[in-house]
């Protein structure tokens, strides 16, 4: 992720120009469209032009008009914060995206440059020094990046039986889980080494490739160093969940190329032994939401035995820190009243925190995995009780907060989690 990627002020502005720039459809910008697009006629463009302008234009209008909220003071949802700008909109995620992909393209071609001139510097001593919105190499990326935006969303996968998407668990064995991490940068390059460290059986990813879940995002920013195993990827090791950030693109990055990689039958799943079972919920492909497949097939994994059931997913059923309607809860409400559900974690705030025994499960937010973020100072639900929240702070960073993730030890019916730092030290640790 590229500085000026992180910066709303940067942002906007390009945004603004680029609008300004493609309804203008000079003959260069008309050319790249139709290409982009495949339009067999040219009279297909105009339309498809206006569609794209109309939608840079509300974005940037949403953007306008929402407050800016200082993490240090606690924030809602949705809200632009104070540090790294991500706000939750499909059309400017895209933009970011294709911001970055346009700057690491700059990036690469002035490196090889200075290389081929015999002045061998680093790719990323020059990405980001320059951006050009008249560039039509930057038209080319903003086009086909935005095309993602009008494509629809990746079929779902649903199970045939209720047998399916289940996982073995050795009965001693170590998970590692790690959320909204799929950046790239510094700090998820120094959590994948933590973790491989750690030599886990299993890894497990919350959600999140950053900023909108694109085919050359997940194998740049995601596959690129998940590599926790030598050998090739066998099913049930490496695990991801859906989110927000991968279904702004529509999810194909995800379907496609994610669950691909890592020999995954689909986004939701069980890991599980006689004692723990493990379940992956998809969150995403309904926003923050579940759809009745995956609840159908949940109620007969809930139904198993004497298990202690923990669900994982990228969204979260509550937080002390954000407005969270209860869609989620919804449908899980009588799961939760039957104490058929022990423990969740998730991820989506770029936070960690361990939440008291709050609506009958124990909860743990783990979205601190590599995204430039502020702890918060104060819960705006005080009523939801806090056991612990990660405000370590990194020094001479742009937004301060430690990323962090999670390994979980399970010896029979007993389990040991410790919540690990980047700087490798463990921040918190517990059993369940």
């Amino acid at each position: 992720m590229n500085e000026i990627t992180g910066d709303r002020e940067s942002v906007l502005r390009i945004l603004k120009e680029t609008t300004e720039y493609i309804s203008r459809d000079t003959h260069t910008t008309g050319a790249i469209g139709k290409k982009k697009f495949g339009l067999k006629s040219t009279s297909d463009w105009p339309g498809i032009r206006d569609e794209i302008v109309d939608t840079l234009q509300r974005a940037h209008r949403r953007a306008m008009d929402e407050p800016i909220v200082r993490a240090t003071k606690g924030f809602a949802s949705g809200l632009p914060q104070v540090g790294w700008y991500a706000p939750r909109d499909q059309t400017i995620a895209l933009f970011q995206s294709a911001m970055d992909e346009y700057l690491d393209r700059k990036g690469k071609e002035k490196a090889a440059a200075q290389v081929n001139a015999g002045d061998n510097v680093a790719k990323e001593a020059v990405i980001g020094e320059q951006f050009d919105v008249l560039d039509p190499g930057w038209i080319e990326v903003a086009i086909q990046t935005l095309k993602l935006k009008f494509r629809g969303k990746h079929k779902f996968i649903t199970h045939n039986n209720l047998e399916d998407f289940r996982f073995a668990l050795a009965d001693k064995a170590t998970i590692a889980i790690v959320g909204d991490w799929g950046g790239g940068n510094e700090a998820a390059r120094l959590i994948a080494e933590l973790i491989k460290s750690e030599h886990p059986d299993h890894v497990i990813h919350l959600g999140d490739v950053y900023y909108a879940g694109t085919e050359n995002e997940v194998n740049e920013r995601f596959l690129k160093y998940w590599a926790f195993w030598d050998t090739p990827a066998v099913p049930g090791r490496s695990l991801a969940l859906n989110s927000n950030h991968e279904m702004y693109s529509g999810g194909y990055g995800y379907f496609d190329i994610t669950l691909s990689a890592f020999q995954q039958p689909a986004s939701y799943f069980s890991l599980s032994n006689d004692n723990w079972q493990f379940i992956g919920l998809d969150t995403g492909y309904v926003d923050h939401n579940l759809n009745k497949e995956q609840v159908d097939w949940l109620a007969s994994q809930l139904e198993k035995g004497s298990k202690r059931n923990i669900l994982l997913s990228h969204h979260q059923l509550f937080s002390a820190f954000e407005d969270v309607d209860d869609a989620l809860e919804n449908w899980v409400r009588l799961f939760l009243d039957a104490n058929r559900i022990y423990g969740w974690f998730w991820g989506h705030e770029h936070l960690e925190v361990i939440y008291g025994e709050y609506k009958n499960l124990k909860a743990r937010c783990l979205g601190n995995g590599c995204f430039p973020y502020e702890a918060p100072k104060q819960a705006i639900h005080p009523e939801i009780p806090i056991e612990f929240l990660n405000n370590k702070s990194l020094e001479n960073a742009l937004s301060h907060g430690m990323h962090s993730f999670a390994v979980i030890k399970i010896d029979g019916s007993e389990m040991h989690i410790r919540y690990i730092d980047q700087d490798g030290t463990v921040a918190f640790e517990e059993n369940f």
